[in-house]
């Protein structure tokens, strides 16, 4: 499973959805992380449909918010392989 983490290295909310993201991805590991800083991407950024960061982006699946704990992230994820099996 891929999914796209979209964040700013200026960002601690953002290094702490990247923290708990690896934490995941040591329990899951199909999954793959590919990250975008929108300081560097901003046009792939907003070309993508991200206005907010921390965000996690599979397919055309986007979660964003100002605090994404790692439950959250977690729910995310299952959400995305439920319905990639279907």
């Amino acid at each position: 499973m891929n999914v796209t983490l979209y964040k700013s290295s200026l960002c601690p909310r953002c290094h702490l959805a990247r923290k708990y993201l690896e934490q995941l991805k040591a329990d899951q590991p199909d999954l793959e992380i590919e990250y975008v800083d929108i300081l560097v991407s901003p046009r792939r950024t907003l070309s993508d449909g991200v206005r907010m960061i921390p965000a996690i982006k599979s397919g055309q699946d986007i979660l964003s918010g100002i605090f994404l704990d790692k439950k959250t992230l977690a729910a995310f994820l299952d959400k995305i392989r439920q319905n990639s099996t279907r």
